[in-house]
């Protein structure tokens, strides 16, 4: 670019390079996948910029990222040093078939930390989702399965581990908490995760952990479970113990969520079991509706103190986590997307989470996410406005 064009920039301008200069620093050691380096015409750092724009302003595909480059050639070309023209939709297709998801994490563990800040008492949500519409025909558990780590309270995805299945997020679970330092951060788990290496592994990284207490634990859920019966029948006297109650109403449903959190555990004998557990806790949840109420008991052991309203703050934390995966659904169409070839499943996940971190930093827009990518594509003044977001 020219020192004459240089001068002229307007901000919303300079706010896209320095998004371009994020992705190209982040991504510059992930290795271009193509092996006919001589016949390569588009950077693959041009195309990770491209198909990011293209996913913010509402492509879920690689023919509708394809559609967009085209669509948009014009701005791309004042952004992007494109000798060639637009890449095509083959030239994505192979990119992101071929790209090995490792590196591509790598680098969106660097990007990422350009939005990241340094939040006291994080929780860190780890939870898995599927991809149902990968499923081979005929073969229903076959689909992609995403086991991701999510920083609840800044609404980012910090990393993801693609697994088999349902089943196999066990293995997942330890992988992710390799990736990201998890000092002084809370992690919690569903009940499948109520591994004692797990609970180790989070504790000698400097962790702290809420994990849910169900029958794959059954001899130290059943222990919990009768102790707690026991407290409420004698309402807890006694007992040494905290209790938090949390009330939320709205649109005629009302939830009323009890939190009692106790250090009361030398009768446990699985207390030797986990590294640091300090309390258990009782969570019971009432759920009123049209009139009508239903009662759900929730166990969790933790290494953190008996600190009921903190517990149940980090309680309701992990649930953001679910908010996540609601919204790839349906505000991205991730439910749908059958692409499984190669990478592909992988590598697009991320950037449709990279997209998603970029629109939750956005708070100019009375609307959720769905309808912040409908504007940027309407608005290019409004994509300008999300590429300039914390870079």
């Amino acid at each position: 670019m020219s020192e004459e064009n240089i001068k002229r920039q307007d901000p919303s301008q300079k706010s896209s390079e320095m998004f371009r200069d994020s992705i190209f620093e982040s991504f510059s050691e992930v290795q271009d996948p193509r092996v006919l380096k001589s016949c390569v015409r588009h950077e693959l750092c041009n195309i990770l910029f491209i198909t990011l724009c293209a996913v913010l302003c509402g492509a879920n595909n690689l023919k509708e990222i394809a559609a967009y480059a085209k669509g948009r050639k014009e701005w791309l070309n004042t952004v992007l040093d494109l000798p060639y023209g637009i890449p095509g939709y083959l030239t994505f297709w192979w990119v992101f078939v071929m790209l090995d998801p490792t590196e591509f994490h790598q680098g969106f563990q660097k990007w990422i930390a350009y939005l990241m800040e340094r939040v006291d008492d994080e929780v860190y949500a780890i939870d898995g989702k599927a991809l149902r519409a990968t499923a081979v025909k005929g073969e229903p558990n076959s689909f992609v399965h995403m086991v991701s780590i999510w920083a609840c309270s800044q609404q980012l995805t910090l990393g993801q581990v693609k697994v088999d299945g349902k089943s196999n997020e066990i293995t997942a679970i330890p992988k992710l908490l390799k990736m990201i330092d998890i000092a002084g951060a809370t992690i919690t788990i569903d009940a499948i995760g109520a591994q004692t290496k797990i609970a180790s592994q989070i504790v000698d990284k400097g962790g702290e952990y809420v994990i849910a207490l169900k029958g794959n634990q059954s001899n130290f859920h059943d222990e919990v479970s009768n102790f707690f019966g026991q407290a409420e029948q004698v309402n807890f006297e006694g007992v040494d113990h905290q209790v938090y109650h949390m009330i939320e109403e709205g649109h005629g449903r009302s939830e009323k969520r009890t939190i009692y959190a106790t250090e009361n555990i030398d009768w446990l004998p699985q207390r030797d079991d986990w590294t640091g557990l300090k309390s258990i806790v009782l969570l019971i949840f009432e759920c009123t509706v049209d009139g009508k109420t239903s009662i759900e008991r929730r166990l969790y052991f933790s290494s953190r103190p008996a600190d009921a309203r903190q517990i149940a703050y980090t309680i309701r934390s992990h649930w953001s986590i679910e908010s996540c995966h609601w919204i790839l659904d349906v505000a991205f169409d991730e439910d749908s997307l059958k692409a499984r070839t190669g990478n592909v499943a992988e590598n697009l996940s991320l950037v449709r989470k990279m997209a998603m971190a970029i629109l939750k930093q956005d708070a100019t827009t009375d609307g959720g996410v769905e309808l912040k990518r409908k504007r940027a594509g309407w608005d290019p003044d409004y994509l300008l406005q999300l590429l300039g977001v914390k870079f």
